[in-house]
């Protein structure tokens, strides 16, 4: 929607309001005079109020042109809203390119047979684009079809008549490139008076995109790099001229786009003169925010949209800006002229009161500035607490604004500086930057988590796609993951040796599985217990049952697998319990509590053998007796599994415990007699029969 069909629509919402409470003034005028108790009073007020009918009333001389404005609103935005209709409209432009294109690979292919000479398939080809132009202007005079193939054979003579140009003078090399120079700057003049003529902004885009391909003819003619730059910049200002009279937004930040890509390829081409490049460039920006500035209604619904591509044009200046300075010696003080400009840019949205406007200036100062102190002679590694803080920076504004595309740019940046800081940075030694620069990142992660998570009134139609999309929750899944690789290289530095496995992350993977259970939904997200209750079974499998050598840390070992052990037990008590796991996920629990449990017992007694077993693998222990310390703990499971599921009603536990009370009647006759001496024969019988009994006492009370 243009910006004067926005301006109209909330001119007729303006009116209607005034007509709204002039009426019920009027209204209220009659009341009063019912009221009145002075008859001459009553005479005259009722005289003068009543020969006013509605049709004269100020508000009311719009009653007329009001069906009028809403018909040609109608008729104005019906095509933006119908996707039929749009395509029916794109589908003129599409075969014109389409006819191009095959009318030159025709040409070509003559030429290749050798039916016509290069200067004949030049000439053909300037006859097709003047027919074209030719063609477009008898329809329009006659009024034959409609204007969106008159505009599609306008803009298809531009197109010709350009891409023949310059396969004239560099291809085939048939005229000079002085006259190319010119033909190509007649033809640019065209499609620049064709687009202000025919107030067409898919045109506009067109003409300015082709018309800066312009710079490499230039470039190949050896012309002067600042020649080829004020070009450029002088282009892109006829643009405005174009895009201000049709208020032709897209088209505005289209042809940003390529003149800040065209000016920094021609910078990067040559070295000398930088300053100069930086100047052109500096003048491009000031050039597109004014127009902005013009453009930009703040009333406007899609007016998110254009604070995020302002921004997003922004960063992606700063960050080619960069490039463009780096062989000055002075930079910064070109990056402070650009921090001036946002700044200014930010004053004036903020005497507008266009809030949304005037964060995004802020933050792009903020940035830049930011940017500015790193290319100063500061303490070596202080960019790396810097450039991750500027990252943070734009995502913060970007939810804080709630604008789409800032959201994209701003995260993929800060991904990208996330990873970039993990990788190269390490926490040794320990009171260090580079340690710093490790933490912070993850603070940041937290801090964008936990704003992205606040409640909002009414979601937009992105960030109801991201919620769908489970993104909001993935960031904690992020958070989590980053902490813990944190405490990875903590426990790759400090704890493990190469090639061990880091047990200290598996402890705290361990208590923030448990840390997850105990906090409500609504603050963790819908994905992390899931993720981690995955990781900590894996875990738990991986490193509970197999023994092996920690090198001189055993205790670590064994640390480990105490606490896995003690975090199932203390689930499955609260789970029994009805505590305050239970509580948060009591309508899920309710129908899953037997497996559960029957689960968590596998589990429990599993580990317990495994932290026999490792006992015993480093010598910590008999082996004799880790044998009759692994029966018990059959025993003593299947007990505790058939007393439980007594006392709850369980019957998937009742099974399991059978199941292992089998198990460990079979391991006892089996092997165990076989292995142990009389002594621990004697003990282990002792011990197994006084467990059995005590478990008949309390199945046959049940």
């Amino acid at each position: 929607m243009s910006l004067e069909m926005e301006q109209r629509i909330a001119n007729l919402e303006q009116e209607m309001m005034d007509l709204r409470h002039e009426l019920e003034d009027l209204k209220r005028q009659q009341s009063v005079a019912k009221a009145s108790t002075l008859g001459a009073r009553k005479s005259i007020i009722e005289q003068s109020s009543a020969p006013i009918p509605a049709q004269n009333l100020k508000p009311n001389l719009n009653l007329e042109p009001k069906p009028k404005i809403m018909t040609d609103t109608e008729q104005k935005v019906q095509p933006q809203r119908t996707f039929e209709e749009r395509i029916m409209w794109a589908l003129p432009k599409l075969f014109m390119v389409i006819l191009v294109m095959g009318v030159l690979w025709g040409l070509k292919l003559v030429s290749d047979y050798g039916y016509l000479p290069n200067e004949v398939k030049i000439i053909l080809a300037y006859v097709l684009s003047l027919a074209l132009a030719a063609t477009a202007y008898v329809m329009e005079r006659k009024q034959i079809g409609s204007s969106a193939i008159t505009i599609s054979l306008y803009g298809g003579a531009f197109i010709v008549g350009i891409l023949t140009t310059a396969a004239s003078a560099i291809l085939y090399e048939i005229i000079g490139l002085t006259l190319a120079l010119v033909i190509a700057v007649v033809y640019i003049g065209y499609g620049i008076v064709i687009s202000y003529l025919k107030k067409n902004e898919v045109l506009t885009i067109f003409v300015a995109f082709t018309s800066l391909l312009l710079p490499y003819l230039l470039e190949y003619m050896d012309f002067s790099p600042v020649i080829i730059l004020i070009y450029v910049v002088v282009l892109f200002m006829m643009l405005q001229f174009v895009i201000h009279q049709h208020k032709q937004k897209l088209a505005l930040y289209i042809a940003t786009f390529f003149t800040v890509l065209a000016a920094s390829i021609i910078a990067f081409m040559n070295n000398d003169n930088r300053v100069v490049f930086a100047i052109g460039f500096l003048v491009v920006l000031t050039t597109f925010y004014t127009s902005w500035c013009r453009l930009y209604n703040a009333e406007s619904k899609l007016k998110y949209i254009h604070v995020g591509l302002q921004f997003s044009l922004g960063a992606f200046s700063l960050l080619l800006m960069n490039f463009i300075i780096r062989p000055i010696e002075y930079s910064e003080a070109l990056l402070l002229i650009l921090v001036g400009l946002f700044s200014v840019l930010a004053g004036y949205g903020y005497k507008q009161k266009w809030q949304e406007a005037f964060d995004s200036a802020v933050t792009l100062a903020f940035i830049t500035l930011c940017n500015t102190l790193l290319v100063m002679n500061l303490p070596v590694n202080v960019d790396q607490l810097l450039i991750p803080f500027i990252t943070f920076a734009g995502v913060m504004m970007s939810l804080r604004l709630r604008v789409s595309m800032m959201k994209v740019v701003g995260s993929f940046a800060f991904t990208i500086t996330l990873a970039l800081s993990f990788i190269f940075n390490e926490p040794t030694p320990f009171f260090s930057i580079d340690h710093v620069s490790l933490i912070m990142p993850g603070i940041y992660l937290l801090i964008i988590y936990v704003n992205a998570r606040r409640p909002k009134e009414a979601l937009t139609t992105f960030e109801k796609f991201m919620k769908e999309m489970y993104m909001v929750d993935i960031v904690a899944v992020i958070t989590a993951g980053y902490f813990l690789a944190y405490v990875g290289k903590l426990d790759g530095t400090y704890f493990a040796g190469a090639g061990n496995i880091p047990h200290l992350v598996c402890i705290i993977l361990a208590l923030l599985f448990v840390g997850s259970l105990l906090v409500p939904t609504k603050y963790k997200g819908r994905a992390l217990t899931p993720v981690l209750s995955v990781f900590f079974i894996l875990f738990t499998i991986m490193l509970e049952i197999i023994p092996y050598n920690m090198q001189g840390v055993e205790w670590l070992n064994i640390v480990t697998r105490i606490v896995y052990i003690a975090v199932i037990v203390a689930i499955m008590i609260d789970l029994l319990m009805k505590g305050r796991i239970y509580q948060i996920y009591q309508e899920q629990i309710e129908k899953l509590l037997d497996p559960i449990v029957s689960a968590g017992v596998v589990l429990t007694m599993i580990s317990i053998w495994g932290l026999i077993s490792q006992l015993s693998y480093n010598s910590l222990l008999d082996w004799k007796l880790s044998i009759a310390f692994s029966t018990i703990t059959l025993f003593l499971t299947a007990s505790i599994s058939l007393w439980l599921s007594t006392a709850r009603h369980l019957r998937t536990l009742r099974i399991t415990g059978f199941v292992i009370l089998v198990f460990a009647f079979i391991k006892l006759i089996f092997f165990d007699l076989s292995a142990l001496d009389l002594l621990i024969r004697a003990v282990l019988f002792i011990a197994i029969g006084g467990i059995g009994l005590l478990l008949s006492g309390r199945l046959l009370k049940k």
